[in-house]
């Protein structure tokens, strides 16, 4: 089970998030999910990490799931956010890492995470943590709410990895998830190509497989 644990960002928001923590803590991620969603949409990859020996950290990101509670009490719905704040969820995405570096583990062992929207999130936060080691994208997207990923792609360094996995029919992210994959200057990468319209998190659905072929990958990643 995991543990329930909260975080306040730069910008007062608090956020709620599940620990999966192992004895031996190979390494970690942290999971950023798809807009609408919440942090539970991770459960199945966060169960088969734990069963490797790493570590997880799925968050709820601002105005989603139980991160409601904004500066001196305001409540926070996705819904009524513009792009300008949807873009401050990487306050979010750099704290969750803050806090899971607080727990012992070196940055060079966090990996990162991400759905969709997160997709972005996490692609973005590996650049702007460069010593991170890898990024799991499901369905990422060209631009979403003006974070691109393939813009921020550009930016990583060439030792890390990328994991990317998208469906045909959910085209708009397939195609973006191609071009990404093309275009991203690391050295490792993998492009998981599924049939079907299955978007974010969905695909552990289409491939119930799906979580343990990346905590394999982030075993491996992780060992060297």
């Amino acid at each position: 089970m995991p543990e329930r644990i909260t975080f306040k960002t730069a910008d007062e928001i608090t956020i709620v998030g599940d620990w999966y923590t192992t004895p031996t803590m190979i390494g970690a991620i942290v999971l950023f999910h798809m807009m609408r969603e919440t942090k539970t949409s991770w459960a199945p990859l966060q169960s088969a990490c734990a069963k490797r020996g790493i570590a997880s950290l799925a968050i709820d990101l601002r105005g989603h799931g139980e991160s409601t509670k904004g500066y001196e009490g305001a409540i926070l719905d996705h819904r009524e956010f513009t792009d300008a704040e949807h873009r401050l969820s990487l306050n979010d995405a750099y704290t969750a890492v803050d806090w899971v570096a607080n727990r012992g583990l070196d940055i060079s062992r966090i990996a990162l995470g991400g759905a969709s929207f997160g997709a972005n999130l996490a692609i973005a936060t590996m650049v702007s943590r460069p010593s991170t080691p890898c990024g799991v994208l499901l369905s990422p997207g060209a631009d979403y709410r003006g974070i691109s990923a393939l813009e921020e792609s550009q930016n990583l360094p060439e030792y890390q990895a990328l994991y990317i996995a998208a469906a045909e029919q959910d085209e708009q992210s397939f195609k973006d998830s191609q071009k990404l994959f093309e275009i991203a200057p690391v050295e490792k990468k993998i492009f998981l190509p599924y049939k079907g319209p299955a978007h974010g998190t969905d695909l552990f659905k289409t491939d119930s497989k799906l979580p343990d072929k990346i905590a394999d990958w982030l075993l491996e990643i992780m060992r060297g």
